[in-house]
């Protein structure tokens, strides 16, 4: 007996049809493993239950399960790569006895036992015997080639660490085969559980602090991807040199984040007392670099330098994040060895967005009869992030994945942030309260005034024939046309609401330059033409999430509403609801621009993928989330995030209006991505031919809101289609808005 409850009482059931369920092998944070016999084929199989998706509402289950399979298959093509990834069988959904939803996953049975059974005792003192360097190499060998696969396909594992490794058979000998687990998992639960679980503010990040790198502990060090992957296949290769002693060593979460930073005791083979040749300690030190630039960023570049370091004739070439590189084109000191600031900004890693493992994928029979690789660390010290029951916005994601054009997207999450709106997100996803030197940026960041169009600027001062520009001077005049609204991506969780892309025509128009700031919008209310924006941030309350808990946000969001605030005159205005926007524009002969407007203005008509153009976004580009908001998280104990791009754009909170001269959309707009969402004209509906779990949600009461803020971490935010439905009477820190104007002919 494995001494696991069935909780979801799905012992002695018949799964599928085929899958009659056994016993409980495993129980970790996101999931229960069962031990299951296929019917027809008599075969034993391992079932994977993620319970942490069982809370979503019936009416988001079929858009959850459409991502989850999609994940599905991005394990089930890379474990026909490679048979060091655990095989994927099957994929569903169950309705359990106890009433609950659960999808799961049907993976290979695996015989023999986790790589951490192998190295301690169940008192966690060191048992196996030290090895050389060449020896470990080949046992990983194969596990470092199938992480090589993943990462050069987009995909980071996130939580490399001797649980995750599974020894077939019962000998940690040459020859033995090795399988990577929980590939495809960690990239469903940040962006699904997370969407699933936005209605309690619940967040699925979470690593495993005995095997964390810098970045998992203080997102400064850069972002999480393959390059974490990195520091984890390094840690393992030297806990096997010395024979189960792990490198990072500590009993406290905080002691392991130390003894992972220490600038001056890296957990190198000499760090810690092994003797190794030079080449060999030199790529340990690119390996285990504190800065994600300074790093390897794939397995195969460190896996090729290290073979050439051991001199390993003849090795095979390896797949990396961008290329395959063969041995000798790599290295420590090669220029392709390391990941650059720039490429830690957009290398493609289309995995977890900033999620590690959820716990073991396939859980099968150890020597000792305890289930492999259950979610627990071999110390004990599994951290995992609290709650974020944030205020209403888009619910992190992550997701995801893939980052196709962005850093860090994370495929696979999908609609609950349809159920508790975009303010969730908007807080969770990295805000910044302090009001930072506001005045001096302007100074530095905001590029000369951009000349007014539309004007006949051949014309005389004065002359009376000379036609009046279309517009007013703050405004640019957007020439109509036809475009595809919408988006086809079926990856980015992020943008179901925008599909499907669409053929929309709009007329001419004219669009503000900027933002509405504070000093316009006070100005409005001092004249007693406006009310007052607000100075708390507000979002309705979820029904699952605690009348204490949401309370406490409001207070922490509300620093950062601009309104009073000294020295934010020339910041976007926001906490103010939709009618405050609506009614703001008509006092200034305006309105608001409809959705089909604000996304024709962002996206231009030269075919761009983000609206300054196909370069993915930096901290020259939006004010979005960078490191400047991982530190304020952190601050205020919220979950790490990762950020949108690793850089630091100065700005913990909004930035004044047109900071981002090198963000211009083509028509010369300023912060049409970041800053602050915008509200538009529309009430939220689904597009036609919408998935249908869309079309029978009720939007009742939801504007439009559109654009990323300055705490948006999903890459989805700088898209142009991104949009989100948001409650009338919120007042969020994260949203504000800009005016359009039908344009005047002469």
């Amino acid at each position: 007996m494995s001494g696991h409850v069935d909780e979801y009482g799905l012992v002695g059931t018949l799964l599928a049809d085929k899958y009659r369920i056994h016993a409980v092998i495993g129980v970790g944070g996101f999931g229960v493993v069962y031990r299951a016999q296929h019917e027809i084929w008599d075969q034993p199989v391992a079932v994977k239950v993620f319970t942490a998706l069982s809370s979503a509402p019936a009416s988001m289950r079929d858009s959850l399960l459409e991502g989850f399979i999609q994940e599905g298959k991005l394990l089930s093509a890379l474990s026909s790569r490679t048979a060091a990834i655990v095989q994927a069988r099957d994929i569903g959904s169950v309705i359990a006895p106890s009433g609950a939803w659960l999808p799961y996953m049907v993976l290979e049975w695996l015989e023999g036992a986790p790589l951490n059974s192998f190295l301690r005792d169940e008192q966690d003192v060191p048992k196996a015997r030290k090895r050389s360097a060449e020896e470990v190499f080949q046992l990983l060998d194969g596990a470092a080639r199938a992480l090589a696969l993943a990462h050069s396909h987009g995909v980071a594992h996130r939580d490399i660490k001797p649980d995750n490794f599974f020894v077939i058979g019962g000998a940690l000998e040459s020859g033995a085969t090795i399988k990577v687990l929980d590939f495809g998992i960690a990239k469903v639960m940040q962006s699904q559980a997370a969407t699933a679980l936005a209605t309690t503010g619940s967040s699925p990040t979470s690593f495993t602090p005995n095997y964390g790198a810098p970045e998992q502990f203080d997102r400064r060090f850069g972002a999480t991807g393959p390059w974490t992957d990195v520091f984890g296949l390094a840690l393992v290769f030297v806990e096997l040199m010395q024979g189960g002693a792990p490198p990072l060593m500590g009993e406290t979460f905080m002691q392991l984040a130390f003894a992972s930073q220490n600038p001056n005791e890296r957990p190198t083979p000499r760090g810690r007392g092994l003797e190794v040749p030079d080449a060999v300690e030199e790529v340990f030190q690119t390996a285990c670099a504190l800065n994600v630039v300074d790093r390897y960023k794939s397995i195969g570049e460190f896996w090729i330098a290290l073979a050439g370091a051991l001199g390993i004739a003849d090795y095979p070439a390896m797949p990396t994040a961008d290329v395959v590189i063969a041995p000798g084109t790599g290295g420590p000191s090669g220029a392709a060895s390391k990941i650059t600031a720039h490429r830690a900004a957009t290398v493609s890693t289309p995995a977890v967005a900033g999620a590690p493992s959820t716990g073991t994928l396939a859980y099968v029979n150890s020597p000792t009869g305890a289930a492999a690789g259950v979610a627990t660390s071999s110390k004990g010290v599994t951290q995992v992030s609290g709650a974020d029951t944030s205020p209403p916005g888009l619910a992190p994601s992550a997701a995801p994945p893939a980052r196709n054009m962005a850093p860090l997207i994370a495929v696979g999450g999908l609609v609950a942030l349809l159920v508790v709106g975009v303010g969730v997100y908007l807080a969770s996803a990295g805000d910044e309260p302090q009001p930072v030197e506001d005045v001096p940026k302007v100074a530095e960041k905001v590029a000369e005034e951009p000349e007014a169009s539309g004007g006949d600027e051949a014309a005389s001062e004065g002359d009376a024939d000379a036609e009046a520009p279309p517009c007013p001077e703050d405004m640019r005049l957007i020439t109509g046309g036809k475009f595809f609204m919408g988006s086809d991506d079926l990856e980015r969780s992020a943008l179901l609401m925008a599909r499907p892309a669409h053929q929309v025509e709009v007329a001419d128009y004219c669009i503000d330059e900027r933002e509405v700031t504070v000093a316009a919008y006070q100005d409005c209310s001092e004249r007693g033409e406006c009310k007052r924006a607000f100075r708390d941030s507000f979002w309705p309350r979820p029904g699952s999430t605690k009348k204490a808990d949401w309370k406490k946000q409001r207070e922490i969001f509300s620093e950062l509403c601009n309104e009073g605030v000294e020295d934010r005159a020339q910041h976007p205005i926001n906490c103010v609801t939709w009618a405050q926007a609506d009614h703001y524009c008509k006092t200034q002969g305006k309105r608001l621009p409809s959705e089909a407007e604000w996304e024709f203005a962002a996206r231009g008509s030269d075919g761009r993928v983000f609206p300054w153009g196909d370069e993915p976004p930096t901290e020259q580009h939006a004010n979005v989330c960078g490191a400047e908001c991982l530190r304020w998280r952190g601050e205020k104990g919220l979950d790490a995030v990762d950020p949108l791009h690793a850089g630091d754009d100065d700005f913990v909170g909004t930035a004044p209006v047109g900071s981002f001269p090198s963000g211009k959309t083509q028509a010369g707009l300023s912060d049409m991505i970041g800053n602050v969402f915008e509200w538009t004209a529309d009430s939220f509906a689904p597009y036609e031919g919408a998935a249908e779990p869309l079309t029978k949600m009720d939007f009742k009461g939801k504007r439009v809101i559109r654009g990323g803020a300055f705490n948006s971490s999903e890459p989805a935010h700088a898209d142009p289609a991104l949009r989100y439905p948001q409650a009338a009477e919120t007042h969020t820190h994260a949203i504000g808005f800009r005016c359009a104007a039908d344009p005047t002919r002469g």
